[in-house]
């Protein structure tokens, strides 16, 4: 392509899908005033909108003019979205979790049982916006997606402070929490620009790698960020059990697996004042004995694989915006990987 377009690629994306947020809003309107309320106030805390633009722009590899895109594609953009918010929803249940993007959780404001009402709510409002298409592929796609989620998130909970799990079961739950979706996303805006099938597996594959990259260097930030960068509690998942790739490679490489694995029980089952010194210690530890550089390895290699899959396609202004989007986490990893966490603009 001789002229790339040098905007920020998320500039570009919030500009032509500039209508999308008022569409999303008017998706969850209900007249359960709970309900509305609820959803409303998910989605104008905001969200870097991933999933949709990353199916806006896979469907761009097709034919068509953008206007007419645009139109047809935004149900499944909402519906994406939607499918994700759900997701966090039910999360904060699990998590007992309070804050997230830096407000209150549905589950803290209106209690567990209401929180999971609004989560199937979500979920329900997207599946019947997919359904007006009465594309099969569309349709497989989300569904499997949403029933494998759930699968994930209920191999983590058993997972939880489990000494034991292995790197297999951590990209076991990576990849139904988190690849999927990124996968499903670009896989379904591939199929409604009606791409040829041999691109569609490719934006699928390409979507996939991206979403375990992105998966491992989120569960890095959590080790490094502080809450004002995450809009949640810092370090939050291993508090909770939650045992990432950084932590398990202390505990399954390095002569401080011992001590490591006594963090954890204690986290687990330690009065609070010790959790708290646990929790700062098994923190130096992923430090110390080289967690981050392991996980930041793994995440470029997935990295190299998305890209391998991205240079299949045409060179459009879209692949050098993917591209732009894989150096960020390019550069995400590489700093993570020495403890400096900086949020993606993603």
């Amino acid at each position: 392509m001789k002229k790339v377009l040098r905007r920020k690629w998320h500039e570009v994306i919030r500009g032509e899908l500039g209508c999308f947020e008022d569409y999303l809003l008017e998706t969850v309107t209900t007249d359960d005033a709970m309900l509305a309320g609820a959803a409303r106030g998910l989605i104008a805390a905001g969200g870097k909108r991933i999933r949709p633009a990353f199916a806006w722009m896979a469907a761009q590899f097709g034919g068509g003019s953008r206007e007419q895109k645009l139109e047809e594609l935004m149900p499944l953009l909402a519906a994406l979205e939607l499918v994700h918010t759900a997701s966090l929803v039910h999360d904060d249940i699990i998590d007992r979790a309070s804050m997230r993007r830096g407000k209150p959780t549905v589950n803290f404001v209106h209690g567990d049982a209401a929180a999971l009402y609004v989560g199937d709510y979500l979920i329900g409002r997207a599946l019947e916006l997919v359904a007006q298409y009465r594309n099969k592929r569309v349709n497989t796609s989300l569904n499997h997606t949403i029933w494998q989620m759930c699968v994930g998130e209920l191999r983590q909970g058993n997972d939880f402070f489990r000494l034991a799990q292995t790197y297999r079961d951590y990209f076991y739950r990576i990849r139904r929490k988190t690849a999927l979706l990124f996968a499903g996303s670009c896989e379904c805006g591939a199929e409604l620009a009606g791409l040829a099938d041999d691109a569609i597996d490719t934006l699928w594959r390409f979507g996939y790698d991206l979403g375990m990259a992105f998966q491992i260097i989120d569960d890095m930030l959590d080790l490094c960020a502080g809450e004002d960068e995450l809009g949640k509690p810092a370090a939050n998942d291993l508090r909770q059990g939650n045992l990432s790739l950084a932590v398990l490679y202390v505990l399954r490489e390095t002569p401080d697996a011992g001590r490591m694995a006594e963090c954890v029980r204690i986290l687990q089952n330690g009065a609070p004042e010790e959790r708290d010194a646990a929790l700062a210690e098994a923190l130096m530890l992923v430090r110390r004995a080289g967690g981050l550089g392991f996980a930041a390895a793994m995440a470029e290699k997935f990295l190299l694989r998305a890209e391998s899959e991205l240079m299949k396609l045409p060179d459009i202004r879209e692949r050098a915006m993917l591209l732009d989007i894989m150096q960020e986490f390019h550069g995400q990893a590489q700093k993570l990987a020495v403890g400096k966490a900086q949020v993606l603009s993603l």
